[in-house]
Formats: C-alpha cells, structure tokens, sequence
C-alpha cells in the first residue's frame, strides 16, 4: 500500500521535526530535547528562533547560543523568526475570544495576536533584522503559539518572507498557497493537558500517516518545556520512528517548500 501511495506523489511525503522557542534561556532544554530525538532517529531541524525571548536575553549578546546555531545550521538545521519577545505585550484582552485565545489557549504568548499591521510589520523587520545581522537568512516566519490577527497576517503578505505556518496548514508568502502540514504538539502546563495531548497526538499522528496524499508533510513540534515530561519525549521519539518507517523523508520545512514549487 505504501508504494502505490508514494507512486501517486510528486515526492514522498515528508517530515519536518520542528523545535519552538530557540533561545539563550531556553537552548540547554532544547538541546537536550533534540539530543533525546536524535537517538530515536537523525534529522535536520526547522528551529524557531525568538530575538529576545520573554525580553530575557538577546540572542546576539551570547556567544555560546550563537556558536550552537553555527553548528546547527552546518549539520542542514533551518533558522526561522519566531517573533521578536514571544510576548502578548498589547492591552489586556476585552471579548471572551480575546481571553480564550491570549490566556487559555497560550498563556499571554500570543505575540501577533492583537497587533495592528503597521506594529505586526515592525516587530517582523526588526527580528528579520537582527537575524541578517547575525548572516542568517531566515525564509520563514512563524507566529508564536501559531496566533495571528489580520494586522499580523496582512504584514505578512508584505514580508519578504517565503512562508509561514498554523497549526494545519504550512502558506506560501504571498501568494497565500496553502498545504496541508499538520502539526503535532503537546501541551504541558498541566497534568490534564498532558493527559489529553497524547490521546490526540497518537490520533492525528495515525490520522496522518495513513493519508499521504491528503497530507505530505508531518511535523513534530517539540518545545523546550517538553523536557520535563519523559512521557512527552518518549511520544516524540516514537512518532519520529513510525513516521520514517511509513516512507516519510525527514527535511526542514523550508527545504520541503523548495522541492514542492520547483526550487522556484
């Protein structure tokens, strides 16, 4: 079965394993967390990098992080914006959507949320900025917590940007062509999440692998707090290895993109 599905494709169906939250603060988890996913299966990475996470720590003033995503990204890791504080540093929210959204769905992360364009476009041009100041040359943005408002998205589509992602779809920027390029991902924060996260994981996880024409692209998208949860990380290696077994070719998202429209 899985040779006549991949006879159908363009390309075999891919998998992207994603590391969110890249940061000073944050790398000796996330490294550790891809340490852990390397054992299970070796892949080059999409890593989502945020200039000033949480306002902690720029990401040019450390010399250690900076010499980590060097040798990153020589191994074929991506480097991707991921926003310029994963803050929600706008007025506190007003509708029951705003509150679901910026403080139950994310908790007070949602960076591009209630942004207007003008202010979405800025922070966009000043983290690009500083990543080209570095010799990195991202083609991705990604929202943290996947959360955009219409200001966001519209800056977007002015972006020089080649793509962003939801939670569902990866987009090509700005011609709006959408894929379909579920993502898996846990959340942590309580045991009741943790509980409901691997009922629905292990489901679109299956859900996935037995469609790849009707989704050529996986990703796995681990987070920094996964560390603390070995039930977590154990999801994730196992996932890496079933979805290789199935015929998916690990890559980075951007590289994926390239191979879909040509290399254009």
């Amino acid at each position: 079965m899985l040779a006549f599905e991949q006879r159908n494709l363009q390309h075999p169906p891919a998998l992207s394993v994603v590391m969110h939250d890249v940061a000073p603060t944050t790398w000796a988890a996330c490294s550790k967390v891809l340490t852990a996913l390397e054992r299970a299966h070796s892949t080059p990475v999409s890593l989502l990098v945020v200039a000033d996470y949480h306002r902690l720590q720029r990401i040019e003033d450390d010399a250690d992080f900076l010499r980590a995503m060097e040798q990153r990204l020589a191994r074929g890791d991506e480097v991707i914006v991921h926003g310029l504080s994963h803050l929600d540093e706008s007025p506190a929210p007003v509708s029951w959507r705003e509150r679901f959204f910026r403080r139950m769905y994310t908790a007070s992360e949602g960076e591009f949320f209630s942004l207007s364009h003008q202010d979405a476009a800025e922070r966009m041009q000043k983290a690009r900025a500083r990543f080209k100041a570095l010799g990195w040359t991202p083609q991705g943005f990604v929202a943290p917590a996947w959360l955009m408002g219409q200001g966001a998205q519209s800056a977007l589509r002015d972006s020089p940007f080649d793509y962003s992602t939801s939670r569902r779809e990866l987009i090509v920027v700005p011609s709006g062509q959408r894929f379909n390029a579920p993502s898996l991902v846990w959340s942590v924060r309580a045991a009741w999440r943790r509980r409901l996260s691997a009922v629905w994981n292990t489901h679109l996880l299956q859900r996935v692998l037995r469609d790849p024409l009707r989704y050529p692209l996986l990703r796995l998208g681990l987070h920094p707090a996964d560390l603390a949860h070995p039930e977590c990380v154990a999801f994730w290696q196992d996932a890496l290895q079933q979805a290789v077994r199935a015929g998916r070719e690990p890559m980075t998202k951007g590289a994926w993109l390239m191979r879909q429209l040509g290399e254009r």
